[in-house]
């Protein structure tokens, strides 16, 4: 019975917590691609 719960509540709340994450990831990403650009562009340390 408490797994069924469990499940339930992650079903549930899990969109919620994963919208607020995707902005974040995405961009880091980002970052990660512009610095990557940079450090293969001028040589060096990139942006970070």
């Amino acid at each position: 019975m408490k797994i069924k719960l469990w499940l339930i509540l992650a079903l549930a709340t899990g969109p919620a917590i994963l919208s607020g994450c995707v902005p974040v990831a995405i961009g880091a990403g980002a970052a990660v691609i512009a610095d990557e650009a940079i450090e293969q562009d001028q040589g060096g340390d990139g942006l970070f």
